[in-house]
């Protein structure tokens, strides 16, 4: 399994820099956002985080760096509020999806990853107490469908989460959006660290939160991330290994299921961390062989 890291831990910098940071820490891949390429000019909205053209210099360019310090592009974050309250958001989401499908497809990265979306009109990772509705539900999966249809005629597969502030914000929802999509397109995500709600996030709880998403889901997962999260009332996310998240646990969880995909750390956004948690996720790995 190719241990990597989503660029969004780095920040915005130039596409070069930002590959050689990643490339220094000994990683094998990256999941990689448009936005984090400061050639891109791109700064995302609260709703969409999906640059409104990809020109083909800006491929080229990320294409060639990656090449060149040896990391493939595992997956390309394509997020944007799937349930935001105005039709016209989600349909602007749809139409830059179309332009980052393409680009994804010509880095030769088989995955896009998405985000259920919310009824926060504000911001796409907030809560709102309209989620739970039933045309909330309905608007989500429509975007769906549409982003399904649009991976077909590019050789995309999709990846969508469970997120504690979002629609599909438990194993049993994202069970559900796969069946209702009803798409080969549409696959998951595993984040173990967002698995937890308001309250639950008790180490106690952790491996049978982990082992029951698995029993859900487990055999569709495509991507992992390597985030974690820490014992505490609310919900607090830490960097690698500072949780409650068992991550050998975890490593063996995605033999058990025949994943091939990739594992990529999240959430750790201080560069001084990056060492451990790698070396933590690579001693995981060994143990599970």
């Amino acid at each position: 399994m190719r241990i990597g890291v989503c660029t969004t831990d780095f920040g915005t910098m130039p596409a070069a820099e930002l590959f050689g940071r990643i490339s220094g820490y000994g990683f094998d891949t990256v999941q990689f956002s448009f936005a984090d390429a400061a050639e891109s000019g791109f700064v995302p909205s609260g709703q969409i985080e999906i640059p409104e053209r990809i020109d083909g210099a800006l491929v080229r360019l990320v294409a060639a760096e990656a090449q060149r310090r040896g990391l493939p592009i595992g997956a390309v974050n394509g997020t944007f509020n799937a349930a935001h309250p105005d039709p016209a958001v989600r349909a602007e989401g749809v139409r830059r999806f179309e332009g980052l499908a393409a680009a994804a497809a010509q880095l030769g990265c088989p995955i896009i990853t998405l985000c259920s979306g919310t009824r926060n009109p504000d911001y796409l990772w907030s809560p709102h107490a309209a989620n739970g509705e039933a045309s909330t539900w309905a608007d989500m999966i429509a975007v769906m469908r549409a982003l399904a249809a649009i991976a077909g005629r590019y050789g995309i597969v999709l990846a969508i989460e469970t997120e504690a502030a979002n629609v599909i914000d438990t194993p049993e929802k994202a069970r559900r959006a796969m069946e209702e999509v009803s798409s080969p397109r549409l696959k998951m995500v595993m984040d173990c660290a967002n698995l937890f709600h308001p309250g639950q996030a008790r180490r106690a709880n952790a491996q049978a939160a982990m082992r029951h998403a698995f029993a859900l889901f487990g055999g569709d997962v495509v991507v992992a991330h390597g985030k974690d999260i820490r014992e505490s009332q609310g919900v607090d996310f830490c960097a690698t290994g500072e949780g409650i998240v068992d991550f050998p646990l975890f490593v063996r969880l995605l033999a058990e299921n025949r994943f091939r995909g990739d594992m990529m750390l999240h959430g750790i956004f201080d560069e001084a961390k990056m060492p451990a948690a790698l070396a933590l996720m690579r001693r995981a790995c060994a143990a599970a062989e």
